[in-house]
């Protein structure tokens, strides 16, 4: 199996198991909700994001986990709320007084303003992916855990999104496109 595929087998597995005990926390209804809107947000996001978490994962790796799906869910939110005027913010617009530091609390306090859903769906999410990771035993400092890390980032991104997006009352429904 070539590399990219055991990143790709390791996202896909990642996404799953992340969706199961999301689902089964009662944060997610099976399926990962999502737009491109958002998607397209993440990759304006990542390089700035990824540079932040990778400075800090050693010593802060489930915060640095964290607040990637702090980001998700952020994003998410203002995508409901009025996407044509926040769709251009920048990066730092997500941070707080000491940039990276406090974007976990800036996020929830200043953009969310809730603690009591976003705080315990982040803190167990960014567990279970830590643990996830760890279990791939990569070698610190090679390419294989670089590689790895920012599958999990961009997967808890993914994942903050959509249960944000499930907070707020979007569902996937079957649409009957044909005319009546």
């Amino acid at each position: 199996m070539s590399d990219s595929n055991t990143i790709e087998k390791y996202r896909e597995d990642l996404t799953a198991y992340l969706l199961a005990s999301c689902t089964d926390a009662g944060l997610l209804k099976g399926t990962l909700l999502s737009s491109p809107d958002i998607d397209d947000a993440w990759l304006r996001y990542a390089p700035s994001f990824y540079g932040d978490a990778v400075r800090n994962f050693n010593s802060y790796p489930e915060f640095c986990l964290g607040c990637a799906g702090y980001l998700g869910m952020a994003v998410a939110f203002l995508w409901d709320k009025d996407w044509a005027r926040y769709m251009d913010s920048p990066y730092v617009f997500f941070q707080g007084e000491r940039g990276f530091d406090d974007m976990d609390d800036h996020i929830t306090d200043t953009i969310l303003k809730d603690r009591r859903h976003s705080v315990p769906a982040m803190q167990s999410c960014a567990a279970n992916a830590y643990h996830f990771l760890m279990r791939e035993s990569p070698e610190p400092g090679t390419a294989e855990a670089y590689r790895l890390f920012l599958a999990t980032v961009e997967t808890l991104y993914k994942i903050g999104a959509a249960i944000e997006l499930c907070r707020l009352g979007y569902k996937f429904e079957k649409v009957n496109l044909t005319n009546q």
